[in-house]
């Protein structure tokens, strides 16, 4: 059975038809990809359409934006701008978007008709059964990786299995991976979940990361790991996690919580087995951030000292750097992907070096010449972001150092080929192409 891929007299929707452009009808319907569709399209693309690429952008293009369905930004944009991050990652243009009933694939170099992948059993919660209201979309972002000589979309939900006769039903967590040159289903795993913690939200996933052929996933709570070779689930790590566990240094890094819910300790994991490798006792945790390929930083209650956070070495839990409660680690940080860790908090951003903590620079300055944007997205050595004065800007993640003032768009995911932001007419999930 074929699916057509509609991309009205442009690129198509998967990534093998990045470069080239297809026909179709241009429905606004999304296709049932299932497990089994494929997706057909004629290569007819002129020099013009070849999408291009910029590693590192700091100016998008507005003049030939591309709407994105409603699913990419629904539960997570408000009237006041992106409330929650977006479920969405980007590969080659192509923008592929989680929802806690499947996945959706649709072009952000033109307009197209979605495909949707939908999982094997009834999901938990359906997009449209949110509502109006921000909050509840429990889909996270996709994670795309390359494995067996192909681009894999990995992406997680829950979904119910029935009972029979004196069986109970009981939920589980799938773990569905697209192939991204085809648009479809490639292979999907089941892992039944026991009974969440009474502190995690229904139907939580998520797709924690990857560590060699094993992938870390979460769902109600629970850590798992599968073998991409096998395709089955290897490991299952005890007790209960709160969302937002990370990949670095080769270990698996999450907050588990004690059995009342109400403290985290940030424990290192092997994620080849699941095993424990360390536990840091010094920090009463509530939020966990990559801080660079090797650190991660543990904000919350430091032992003996009150708010603050730890920068730590995430492959033995060993202290690099202790933060002060006001320091803008309490709030979200984020890496740069060259050496810079950059952190937010309420109306300050600051910058450190990822391996030693060191503080870079810091905004608002002490002068009181220069504010600190609403940062969006951290890349590629820039920081994006908003000023309420002054619109978008691009920082040197590095310096502090204004790099643009006019760059179009503060893109919220960027892959090089597009940025995703709001539309400013009506606050529409929107995909931009990069410019320069």
């Amino acid at each position: 059975m074929k699916h057509g891929v509609a991309a009205r007299g442009a690129v198509g929707v998967v990534t093998a038809l990045a470069l080239c452009a297809c026909g179709g009808s241009g429905g606004d319907e999304p296709k049932g990809a299932g497990s089994g569709g494929t997706a057909s399209a004629e290569t007819s693309a002129t020099p013009s359409e070849r999408i291009r690429h910029v590693e590192a952008p700091k100016r998008f293009s507005t003049d030939r934006a591309v709407a994105l369905p409603e699913s990419a930004g629904e539960g997570n944009v408000a009237i006041a701008g992106v409330q929650h991050p977006l479920p969405i990652a980007l590969d080659k243009g192509v923008v592929y978007i989680a929802r806690p009933d499947g996945l959706e694939i649709v072009s952000g170099y033109v307009p197209s008709d979605p495909i949707l992948i939908t999982p094997e059993r009834e999901p938990l919660a359906r997009l449209d059964d949110l509502g109006p209201f921000v909050g509840g979309n429990t889909a996270r972002r996709p994670l795309v990786t390359e494995h067996g000589g192909k681009t894999l979309v990995l992406a997680a939900l829950v979904g119910r299995v029935p009972g029979a006769g004196t069986t109970k039903g009981h939920d589980a967590l799938e773990l569905m991976a697209a192939d991204a040159a085809q648009g479809t289903k490639a292979w999907s795993v089941e892992i039944p979940l026991a009974e969440g913690h009474y502190s995690v939200e229904e139907g939580q996933s998520e797709v924690v990361g990857r560590s060699g052929r094993v992938v870390v996933v979460m769902g109600h709570g629970q850590l798992f790991g599968v073998d991409l070779d096998s395709r089955r689930k290897v490991w299952s790590a005890p007790g209960d996690f709160q969302e937002g566990a990370v990949v670095a240094g080769g270990t698996v890094v999450g907050l588990r919580l004690d059995e009342d819910g109400t403290d985290r300790r940030v424990v290192g994991l092997d994620p080849a087995t699941g095993e424990e490798r360390w536990s840091e006792p010094g920090v009463a945790a509530e939020r966990l951030s990559a801080a660079g390929p090797k650190t991660v930083v543990a904000s919350g209650y430091v032992i003996d000292e009150g708010d603050g956070a730890l920068l730590l070495d995430a492959a033995s839990g060993k202290e690099v750097r202790r933060f002060p409660g006001d320091s803008a680690t309490g709030g979200t940080c984020r890496y740069d992907g060259a050496s810079t860790t950059v952190c937010t908090d309420a109306d300050q951003v600051a910058a450190f070096d990822a391996a030693t903590g060191r503080e870079r620079w810091a905004l608002p300055d002490e002068a009181g010449t220069r504010t600190a944007p609403e940062v969006t997205l951290v890349r590629e050595g820039l920081v994006y972001g908003t000023t309420a004065e002054n619109g978008p800007v691009v920082v040197d993640a590095a310096t502090g150092e204004d790099v643009e003032t006019r760059p179009g768009i503060a893109p919220y995911v960027s892959d090089g080929y597009v940025g995703i932001a709001l539309a400013e007419e009506d606050n529409a999930v929107t995909a931009y192409r990069t410019a320069g």
